[in-house]
């Protein structure tokens, strides 16, 4: 077929990349099922153990003996930290759900590379519902080599999560490169590698209903400096993209990880609930204004 204006052969080059960009499109919808369906599947785990935790008498006192029960007031009321851990994992893992979800109805015909690696991170966030399953594999006498297993690949997933979203900021920035699943193979054997080497104190509980790691302070200084580098990534977009909705965008991914960080240390309820609050306004608004501004490329 030759269409007037229209070269002859350059309606087959077109046709290419069209179908190119369909393959493309259709590959990253399948990956983002994907891992919805890995996340909610993680949270259909974290949900059965924390029911089944929720009934056994004896975790209280194996808290207890481990020196991390507490309980906290909230609104005038006691909230035990069995629950409260419970709870913070579980709400964790269904915002991973939830925004992975609303991004599946989103993104339905427009790229976006910076959502790509996002959705990685939200995967990761997933792994919060492992904390139900450790605490669960302790109370039956699980032994402590078997329960690092799931330390180390819980502790992975948080690695992973934070180089992704790092390389979310990089293609903010400008950075071009389509061979994006051949970088989340890279990252996740950093995050391999990381996790393999990380030492993990075994029999030492931290609050979160994990054993606590080793260089922890070091853990949380990474965890900061990747955070305010990608923060940074995104404001050199509004020069980059010559768009100021970038500003917008950059505020929208300090809130939501920023709070997810804060969230995750499980330090008391009414910090959850507030760094959830703003992992929800910030989720909301990362993804509204990345879908805009790639409805119009």
């Amino acid at each position: 077929m030759v269409v007037p204006g229209m070269r002859p052969g350059s309606f087959r080059r077109q046709g290419f990349r069209y179908i190119l960009f369909s393959v493309t499109l259709q590959t990253r919808r399948k990956t983002y099922w994907i891992l919805f369906g890995l996340d909610a599947f993680l949270l259909l785990v974290g949900l059965v153990f924390s029911i089944i935790l929720f009934f056994m008498k004896r975790v209280p006192i194996f808290l207890i003996e481990r020196g991390i029960y507490a309980t906290y007031d909230l609104f005038g009321l006691r909230v035990p930290s069995l629950g409260y851990s419970l709870a913070n994992a579980l709400l964790l893992a269904a915002y991973s759900v939830g925004v992975s979800f609303f991004i599946l109805k989103s993104f339905r015909k427009t790229v976006s590379p910076e959502i790509f690696f996002f959705v990685f991170w939200l995967c990761s966030l997933a792994f919060e519902a492992l904390r139900p399953l450790h605490l669960f594999m302790a109370v039956q006498g699980a032994s402590d080599s078997s329960l690092a297993v799931l330390d180390r690949l819980y502790m992975g997933s948080r690695f992973l999560g934070l180089i992704t979203i790092f390389i979310s900021g990089l293609y903010a920035a400008g950075m071009r490169n389509d061979k994006q699943f051949s970088i989340i193979a890279v990252c996740v054997g950093i995050s391999v590698a990381l996790s393999s080497i990380m030492p993990v104190n075994t029999g030492i509980w931290a609050a979160n209903l994990m054993f606590k790691l080793g260089y922890g302070r070091l853990v949380d200084g990474f965890s900061a400096a990747i955070l305010l580098i990608t923060i940074a990534n995104y404001l050199i977009a509004v020069r980059v993209r010559g768009d100021r909705v970038y500003y917008y965008i950059a505020a929208g991914i300090a809130l939501t990880v920023a709070g997810a960080l804060i969230a995750s240390r499980g330090a008391s309820p009414l910090a959850s609930l507030l760094s959830l609050a703003a992992m929800t306004g910030g989720g909301f608004i990362y993804i509204y204004k990345l879908h805009a501004f790639y409805l119009w490329q």
